[in-house]
């Protein structure tokens, strides 16, 4: 954990969070957590209750990582001049970059004439630190933030090695052509005009990785087993699929259905916040029933709360993802009917 490390100025700000009635087939968990009092990096979370199914339809905390450095193309990096101690930050810099790792390969950042104060960071020591995550869209982030809950990001720190300036147009040529069904991730892609003037640097010897979830936990990831980790297929086409369900107030309107059918849980809001091979994420705000003085029983909010519906099979690419919340919609439908 960084508890134990936060001495460097690398380590300090790798820490801080950046800126940036259930059918057979599906298995549904959920847990609460008060967002305005988010839990210490230390001790390890203790079992909760659900817990057994939340790892159940869940991915394992490295593919988590690796879906999150994939699925992304903005990261905060965080350079530092050689010998600078954690009482001097006049040498140390940090700033949003363009960077892309979208077949699970280690990140490639990107830096112009521009980032002079990283390149000059870069010369005397290549130890960076680099974070990402929900950065973008910016409506989502704002509508997530709104939640009380997190961000959830990944944080590497390793050692930036240059790149052949021949090597930059097929590294990119590559993650244009693997984000071809993805075109959320492929927009936030270094444009092909700025091709010749960016100097490319791999974030390489990886010593750290964390993974935060959006209750502000952080879990350590090994990382041989981020390197030998598969990328999630709904990793690349993360921004699109959240874009279409959380910016249309039908499918909106359809996840409140789905927890109330699903989850037996009434919400008055409900947030995809994220999808994965095994299944999805919401938060949603429910609500309860309180009896007031005139004997009414007005419905009230309570604080948005997380939950996980499970799929039976494993959901191999955003068609996949968007017909099996066609067939729940259509489950839902019929049983209303009945």
């Amino acid at each position: 954990m960084l508890a134990t490390g936060l001495r460097s100025p690398l380590l300090r700000r790798l820490s801080s969070p950046t800126t940036f009635a259930v059918s057979p087939g599906w298995r549904a968990a959920a847990f609460t957590h008060d967002a305005r009092q988010p839990p210490p990096p230390s001790p390890p979370r203790p079992p909760q209750e659900g817990d057994d199914a939340e790892r159940a339809a869940t991915l394992p905390t490295e593919q988590l990582a690796k879906a999150l450095l994939a699925g992304n193309a903005r990261a905060q990096l965080t350079t530092v001049a050689a010998g600078v101690t954690a009482a001097d930050d006049s040498k140390v810099s940090s700033s949003i970059v363009s960077y892309c790792s979208v077949r699970g390969e280690a990140p490639l950042v990107f830096l112009t004439k521009q980032d002079g104060q990283h390149l000059a960071n870069i010369t005397e020591s290549p130890k960076a630190s680099l974070a990402t995550g929900h950065v973008s869209p910016p409506w989502f982030v704002q509508q997530l933030r709104g939640t009380g809950w997190l961000p959830r990001r990944v944080a590497l720190l390793g050692d930036l090695q240059p790149l052949p300036p021949a090597e930059v147009k097929f590294e990119l040529d590559q993650a244009r052509k693997a984000c071809k069904l993805a075109p959320g991730l492929a927009a936030l892609l270094p444009a092909e005009e700025q091709r010749s003037e960016l100097l490319a640097f791999r974030l390489t010897s990886i010593k750290q990785c964390v993974y935060v979830d959006a209750t502000g936990w952080q879990h350590a990831v090994d990382s041989e087993d981020l390197h030998g980790s598969i990328v999630d297929p709904l990793a690349l086409p993360q921004h699109d699929l959240l874009a279409a369900v959380n910016q249309s107030p039908q499918w909106r309107q359809q996840l409140q259905l789905f927890a109330a059918a699903y989850l037996g849980v009434s919400c008055s809001a409900v947030l995809l916040s994220e999808a994965d091979r095994l299944g999805f994420s919401l938060l949603g705000a429910p609500l309860e029933a309180a009896t007031s003085a005139d004997g009414e029983v007005p419905r009230q909010a309570q604080r948005w709360r997380q939950f996980r519906i499970g799929s039976s099979r494993e959901l191999k690419n955003a068609e996949a993802f968007m017909s099996l919340l066609e067939q729940m919609k259509q489950e839902v439908h019929a049983a209303a009917a009945q």
